[in-house]
């Protein structure tokens, strides 16, 4: 296990993603005692956007658009 404090992960921070990626370990704490650790996630790849579409309905017969202000 890799700990590092505040300031050297600030300067490192890619480098120290890139150590979580590949399974290490990472600690980063605070000079309150305070940590967090930095943990890999599993690589998703989809086909799908990230967003999703809707439709916007149209008016309802009769009814008519209010313009914008």
């Amino acid at each position: 296990m890799a700990t590092y404090d505040l300031a050297y992960a600030e300067e490192h921070l890619g480098e120290l993603f890139q150590e979580a990626r590949t399974g290490e370990e990472v600690i980063i704490f605070r000079f309150d005692g305070r940590s967090c650790q930095l943990l890999p996630l599993a690589d998703v790849k989809e086909e799908e956007p990230l967003s999703a579409e809707f439709m916007i309905p149209a008016p309802a017969l009769g009814g008519s658009l209010v313009p914008a202000r």
